[in-house]
This record gives structure tokens, C-alpha cells and sequence, in this order.
């Protein structure tokens, strides 16, 4: 593409994380880009100079509108884009066409700018918002305010009108850990106080310190400064529809759902036509349990997103997933036990349409990677044919991990290594398009059957379900000793709900399954297997994968004290390092603090082991038999209570375990009950029931 007459107009501070993928954005079409720094002490400047910006450096004054002029008057082009550091432009030819094209009365274009915002402590929700950061080029059109800074007013005063475009941008600077994000929400905070000091009763920044208190959780004072926006906002324009519409999502918040009706209904009668109004109607009648208004309001939500009425543009919206619409409206047409013509020929036209079934792909395969050229083809063969988008995020690669990548025609994204496994595997959910996502490792391969079976299986999913269980088959080294194998099961293979509605969790041994059910999705067992060779390594290379797992963790249980997983996978660890004290310490902790059963009794089960290595026989038995009461049918626990039996003196009910234990060998099982098992020798386990009926014989490993 050729440059546009356009300069790219950036603040920045501290952003060497950021910055090069928004300047990489707008590198190939921008002929001019300007980055005004305010005070960087890390890369930043040197980054954004080798990326091709004209970089200028000024004090920072508290005044964002004063920061934003610096760079317009270093501007020379007759278009000006704005972008923040944590923004990227994606859609460069729809920005093309709308300059080019544009009409001699237009200054400026409302962009979509798509963003994530956490209010509350409450799970990520998506945000857009229309604004104007498209514009002429003219020394009247400056922004105003010191925080949420505006253009459109000195546009509107210079004689110019602003129109819609197609132009959107990305927006990430409110999609952080909570620790950062607080300090963010602290200074805008602060910022806003300084202005109401100067304007107390300004609705605008009311508003949005509302938004502000909302986002820390302070909801008493988001109530207040809302009370104060709705007595103070003009009912002719569009700020009161916005605060109508956050003092019902306010309500929704708090669980009261028929003042959070009120509201949006209010903001309708102001500004017909806005989806965010119609969808938290539908969920506060959902939450009622009223299913017929619940669905009516949906389907006026999903007639509100096919509308384009530029107020309702400019006003902004929660940006809902189509997908998730269909779903809400699937479960009150369930719930109310009727599939009318009426109901039939909706779904049909209207939300066919939002799904779009047919442009969407089936399958994304998403993977995370770094310098893994020796395994990475192997796994991306074992997928050939199966799934329809291959995502790659590259952690930092030295090696001819990407090119191998895309030779196999997968979408390659960077991303900085940050120590959060969970923080890269969402980065590439950013980017799946799929309606399923599967996600490997470079150091697995889906086995022959599995892949001819996968897409058939995954069609015929309902709707209900939103994840399938895969067994993953991990052969571990274990020295002299040979191989051990594993075997676990974890959802691989799970509806795209959409990030970051979808999204891991965990630095370490990340976790999808809660995200999963918090999307109203099941998880099922499934016939597909995943052959995973990461711990069939040399004896150096695993104690360095257990060392950076162990300090993963001791981060991750500091950050989440409470969380039994964290915990859980700690103790693994720690096992791993033979600090058996420590591990048990962790694995009670985990079971104190509260584990699913079946990751109750692995968690029993590593205890009896860990008793067991240290001769502790009748603990041993104690946690054994624990886990088997928790999950009756697995082979692990077992195992060890004919152990523990056995080294007790307990011979007849030893041999009676150890003979169960090849029973249940022998009639197999389909799929796992608890979090994981480990192969046993079956030659071993006979030995054992032998030696047991007749002269008295030492323990030997089943393992």
C-alpha cells in the first residue's frame, strides 16, 4: 500500500512493551509518524526512533489535551490520526479509502475503537466506542479537557462536520493484570478530581469518574457521581443515554434488576436503537427468570447490532459476541418450551446472519511457541487438513521456529515473554476466528485418530457444550528407571465464546475449564488422545522445565494465596524436586482450600505417595484409600493402598488389592475420573499377586 498523506500523532511513557506494535500498525502507510514522549525512563524512545518515528520529548503536566496539541503541532500532513501506544490500527485500507474519499465539509471521522475494560473486579467485558481520532489537518482543531480529551468540539466550531467511517483500532491499555490496572484507574482518578475541582458540575466528567469508581470497585461513589451526571446531562444529545446506560449496568452489578431495567428503558426512550440498552434489559429479565421479555429483549439487541444509526455509534456500546447473543436467546427459547414459526423464522434470518456460519471456520488451532523448529513440525503435520486456522504466538524465537511456522500457512504474532504462560495463550484466543479452538504445544501431535475423527465429533456438538475433555498421553523420563507414562485430561478442544469472555488463567498449568463453565458452557468427556513428548527429555533439560514451573508457581500462589489449583500444581512440583515435606504441605493446602473431586483425590493419591516414599505405610493407606473413596474407580490409588498393605503386613488384603488392581487393568476404562494416572506394569502387578500367595516377598514398584 502506498503512504498516505497522514501523520500518526502518539503520546507515550514507558510503553517498550507496547509501542512497537502500534507503530508496526501504521508503518506502511503513514508518511509521517510523531511520538511525543513525556517522560520515558525505559526503551520507549529508542524503540519508537528505530521503528521510523520522530521522536520529541516534553515534561508531563498532568493534561493529556496538552500532551495530545504537542504532537498535532508537529504534524505535516494533511490527515492526522491519534493513537496511544497500547493501540494498533488493523483495518489500513478501510483508512485509505476514507481520507481519499472524503467530502471538502468533513473534518473529522468517528473510528470504532475497540476495547476491554474490568469493572469491579468482575470479569473482562468488551467495549466500543465511536470517536473522532481521524481529522484535518488544521491549526483550529485542537483537543480540550485534561483527561478524556476531545477534538470534536473545536471541529464543530471551525464550520467542519464530523461523518462515520469503517476505520477501527484495537485498543489494550485497559486490558492489564489487576495490580496495573489499578494504578491506571488511581491516576485517572486523580485526574478527574482535579477537573470536577475546576467544573463540579460538569456531566461529562461526572460521567466518567462513575466509570472510574465503577472499574475500582468504589460503587458507592460511581452511584453518586451518576446521581449528579443524570440531574446535570442535557436530554437533547448523547451523554444522559450513556449515563443511563452505566447506571444499569451499575444495577446489574448490584442485583437490581428492575431498577437496571428502568434505566436502559429510559435510555432507549432518549436514543431508540442501542444494543447495550436492549441486551441489559434481556439480561435483568434473564436474571428475573421473565423468559419471554429476556428474549424479546435479545431479539431487539440483535435488530439494534444490524442497525447503523451514527448517535447510537458516537454513544458507544458493550461490544456483544453474536455467538453469545445466539446463545441467550437458544436458552430462553428452551426455557420457554416453545419453537413457534415466529421463534424459527428469527433464528433463521436473523441470527444466521450474526453467526455467519459460512465465513466462520470451524477450527482454530491456537499454540504458543518459542524456538521449537525441532518439534514444531511435527506437530503442525499431525493437524494437516483438520483444522482451518493455525494462530502461532511467537515468546521470543532465535531459532527457525517461525519460519517453519509459516510454511504451513499459520498466522505468526509476537509477543514479549512476560513469565505468565496464561498471558501468551490468550494472546493467541485474540486471534481465533474458529467456532472451536484446539491448543497444542510444539512438543505435541494429535494421533491419526483422533485428527480423522475430530471435525465430524466436534459438528455434532449441542449446543450446551462448550468443552471437551482430551487425554493427554505424556511418557515422563525418570532416569535409570526407563519411562513412566501419564495420563491426563484436560479440555483442549473448546467452544470459541470469544476473548476475553474466554480466557486462561495461572502463570503456570493455565486453566481454560473456568472460563468455560462461566460461559454457561458444559465440559464432556471425548475419544480424542494428544501425544505430548515434553517430559521425555534429558535429565538436564527437565530439572530446568521443573525449576522455571517451581518459580512460575511460588509467583502465582504469592498473587492467588487461595487458589487450590495453583497450590495443587505446586505440590506436583515440589514432588518433582524430591522436597516431599514441602509438597505435602502444599497438597494439604490445596485440598484445605478446595479442589474439584476429581483433583481431590490426585491430590489424596500424590500424598499417599509421598507418605509411601517416606515409609510412612499407614498414612500411606490412610490417604490411599481417601482418594478411592473419592473416585472409587481409578487405578493410582489403588496401586498404593496394596502397596501400603503390603508393607504393613497386611498380605491377604494386599493380594486382594493387587488383584483387583489387574481387574481393573483388564476391563480398561474409556475415560479418566480423576485429574491424572499413571500407566502401571502389568507383568509387575502379577508378580506381586504371585509372590503374595505364597512365601512372603519384598515390595516391588508397580510403577
Amino acid at each position: 500500500m502506498e503512504r498516505l498523506p497522514l501523520s500518526v500523532c502518539i503520546i507515550a511513557r514507558n510503553e517498550e512493551q507496547r509501542i512497537e506494535r502500534c507503530l508496526a500498525s501504521v508503518a506502511t502507510i503513514a508518511a509521517q509518524i510523531v511520538v511525543v514522549d513525556t517522560g520515558s525512563t525505559d526503551a520507549t524512545i529508542e524503540r519508537a526512533r528505530r521503528a521510523g518515528a520522530e521522536v520529541f520529548s516534553i515534561p508531563w503536566e498532568d493534561d493529556f489535551a496538552a500532551a495530545r496539541n504537542a504532537s498535532l503541532d508537529r504534524a505535516r500532513q494533511p490527515w492526522i490520526l491519534v493513537l496511544d501506544a497500547d493501540e494498533r490500527l488493523v483495518t489500513p485500507e478501510e483508512l485509505a479509502r476514507t481520507i481519499t474519499t472524503a467530502s471538502d465539509d468533513v473534518g473529522g471521522f468517528l473510528v470504532e475503537v475497540r476495547s476491554v475494560s474490568t469493572a469491579g473486579g468482575g470479569s473482562p467485558t468488551p467495549y466500543l466506542v465511536h470517536v473522532v481520532r481521524l481529522f484535518r489537518n488544521d491549526r483550529r482543531h485542537r483537543y480540550e479537557g485534561i483527561i478524556h480529551e476531545q477534538i470534536l468540539p473545536s471541529i464543530v466550531r471551525a464550520g467542519y462536520r464530523c461523518a462515520p467511517s469503517a476505520v477501527a483500532i484495537e485498543h489494550d491499555g485497559y486490558d492489564l493484570d489487576p495490580a496495573t490496572m489499578r494504578v491506571k484507574h488511581e491516576r485517572n482518578m486523580r485526574l478527574l478530581d482535579r477537573a470536577l475541582a475546576r467544573d463540579p458540575e460538569s456531566a461529562f466528567y461526572r460521567f466518567h469518574r462513575a466509570k472510574t469508581a465503577m472499574a475500582l470497585g468504589r460503587f458507592d461513589r460511581a452511584a453518586a457521581d451518576l446521581d449528579v451526571a443524570l440531574r446535570t446531562a442535557r436530554g437533547d444529545g448523547i451523554l444522559l443515554p450513556q449515563v443511563l446506560n452505566h447506571a444499569a449496568l451499575l444495577a446489574t452489578f448490584q442485583n437490581r434488576w428492575h431498577e437496571a431495567i428502568a434505566y436502559a428503558q429510559r435510555s432507549l426512550e432518549l436514543l431508540p436503537g442501542q444494543p447495550m440498552s436492549w441486551f441489559l434489559i434481556g439480561e435483568s429479565f434473564r436474571a428475573l427468570g421473565d423468559a419471554g421479555a429476556a428474549l424479546d429483549a435479545y431479539r431487539h439487541t440483535a435488530e439494534a447490532l444490524d442497525a447503523d444509526d451514527p448517535r447510537v455509534r458516537l454513544a458507544g456500546t458493550l461490544r456483544i459476541p453474536r455467538h453469545e447473543l445466539c446463545q441467550r436467546i437458544e436458552q430462553m427459547v428452551r426455557a420457554l418450551d416453545t419453537h413457534n414459526e415466529r421463534t424459527r423464522v428469527f433464528i433463521s434470518n436473523r441470527l444466521e446472519k450474526h453467526m455467519d456460519s459460512t465465513a466462520r471456520p470451524l477450527l482454530t488451532l491456537a499454540m504458543i511457541v518459542r524456538n521449537e523448529e525441532t518439534t514444531l513440525q511435527r506437530c503442525l503435520e499431525s493437524v494437516r487438513g483438520v483444522v482451518d486456522q493455525i494462530v502461532v504466538v511467537d515468546t521470543g524465537s532465535t531459532d527457525d521456529t517461525i519460519a517453519v511456522a509459516e510454511r504451513f500457512g499459520a498466522e505468526v504474532y509476537r509477543f514479549p515473554w512476560c513469565d505468565d504462560f496464561a498471558a501468551a495463550r490468550n494472546e493467541s484466543l485474540r486471534h481465533a476466528r474458529g467456532q472451536w479452538i484446539l491448543y497444542l504445544d510444539a512438543d505435541e501431535t494429535l494421533t491419526p485418530e483422533s485428527a480423522q475423527m475430530l471435525r465430524q465429533l466436534v459438528e455434532r456438538q449441542p449446543a450446551q457444550v462448550g468443552g471437551l475433555l482430551c487425554t493427554i498421553v505424556s511418557p515422563h523420563r525418570q532416569g535409570s528407571d526407563g519411562v513412566e507414562t501419564h495420563r491426563g485430561a484436560y479440555p483442549r478442544l473448546f467452544r470459541n465464546y470469544g476473548y476475553p469472555r474466554l480466557a486462561f488463567r495461572g502463570r503456570v498449568h493455565e486453566q481454560i475449564t473456568p472460563a468455560i463453565v462461566e460461559c454457561g458452557g458444559a465440559i464432556v468427556h471425548s475419544p480424542i488422545v494428544i501425544w505430548h513428548s515434553g517430559y521425555d527429555v534429558s535429565r538436564e533439560r527437565l530439572e530446568e522445565k521443573v525449576r522455571r514451573n517451581y518459580r512460575l508457581l511460588i509467583e502465582h500462589v504469592k498473587e492467588e494465596p487461595l487458589n487450590a489449583y495453583a497450590w495443587f500444581q505446586l505440590g506436583q512440583t515440589l514432588a518433582r524436586m524430591q522436597l516431599f515435606s514441602e509438597a505435602e504441605g502444599a497438597f494439604e493446602l490445596a485440598l484445605q482450600i478446595g479442589l474439584s473431586p476429581p483433583l481431590q483425590a490426585s491430590a489424596a493419591s500424590a500424598m499417599a505417595y509421598l507418605c509411601g516414599t517416606q515409609q510412612r505405610y499407614a498414612e500411606a493407606l490412610e490417604w490411599a484409600e481417601k482418594s478411592l473413596r473419592i473416585v472409587p474407580d481409578q487405578t493410582l490409588a489403588l496401586a498404593y493402598k496394596a502397596h501400603a498393605l503390603e508393607a504393613l503386613g497386611e498380605r491377604d488384603a494386599a493380594r486382594r488389592a493387587f488383584t483387583e488392581l489387574l481387574e481393573r487393568l483388564d476391563r480398561g476404562t474409556e475415560h479418566l475420573s480423576v485429574g491424572f494416572e499413571i500407566e502401571l506394569d502389568r507383568t509387575r502387578i502379577e508378580q506381586k499377586v504371585r509372590a503374595l500367595s505364597s512365601a512372603p516377598a519384598a515390595a516391588v514398584n508397580t510403577r
